[in-house]
């Protein structure tokens, strides 16, 4: 009779060690959290310019970052000051997407010259940035 009660305390002790055993080996695996796909649309904030708005704002882009330049008598002394580049390449990316805007909205409207669309007037404040060392239409890419 001893022997069969150590062979059953012996087969449930081994069944509650085995039991732990395999229990506490096991890893729970963490599976991340599942997060809602949120796709936040980005507001279009040129989708309203006509023609003439965007060529209104586009001068006024170039504007802004010729005076940043301006402050500086070297595009080196302006890669040196974070806020500037900050500010340059905030305005590039603006500028492109101002353009992206406005080309979606009025393709080739965008380049028949008019009295509010200065073509010309765009194009030479463009440059006159581009040969201070800002390629605007770079956008988020410039490198400062």
């Amino acid at each position: 009779m001893i022997t069969n009660f150590s062979k059953i305390f012996l087969i449930l002790v081994s069944f509650i060690l085995f039991t732990l055993n395999t229990s506490c080996g096991k890893k729970v695996k963490k599976e991340p959290p599942v997060l809602p796909n949120k796709q936040e649309k980005q507001i279009d904030i040129y989708s309203k310019l006509d023609v003439c708005g965007c060529n209104k704002e586009a001068i006024e882009i170039i504007e802004l970052a010729r005076e940043i330049r301006d402050e500086f008598e070297t595009i080196a002394e302006l890669k040196m000051q974070k806020e500037s580049v900050k500010q340059i390449r905030g305005l590039a990316s603006s500028y492109t997407k101002l353009l992206e805007s406005c080309f979606r909205r009025h393709a080739s409207k965008n380049f028949i010259p008019s009295e509010c669309n200065n073509l010309n007037e765009l194009d030479r404040k463009r440059s006159e940035l581009f040969d201070l060392g800002i390629p605007l239409v770079q956008g988020e890419r410039l490198k400062l």
